[in-house]
């Protein structure tokens, strides 16, 4: 971890920094790592994606999914937090269904 104080003090910040060190792992560039977080994010809260999760025979978009989605689906942590700590901004907010 880059930052073990931060991490420690803000749970939503070391969640971020998994995903990145998960990312920096499989050799993602930081733009792709915000296109997966974006759409495993969507996809968390009840919206629709046409992100493709898998791309290609070695599937580092899916194993990267697999860690935001555990990121995103802890109970423990706010999904809007923690897309915040890796995007640096607030997620968008979805039209309710009229």
């Amino acid at each position: 971890m880059s930052n073990n104080t931060e991490a420690a003090d803000d749970p939503a910040a070391a969640a971020a920094q998994r995903i990145l060190d998960a990312a920096e792992a499989d050799g993602i560039p930081r733009s792709e790592v915000l296109t997966v977080v974006k759409a495993v994010y969507t996809v968390r809260t009840g919206g629709v994606t046409s992100v493709a999760l898998i791309d290609g025979p070695a599937f580092r978009r899916r194993r990267l999914a697999h860690v935001v989605g555990t990121e995103l689906y802890d109970p423990t942590l706010k999904p809007e937090d923690v897309y915040r700590a890796v995007v640096g901004e607030l997620p968008p907010r979805r039209a309710s269904a009229s």
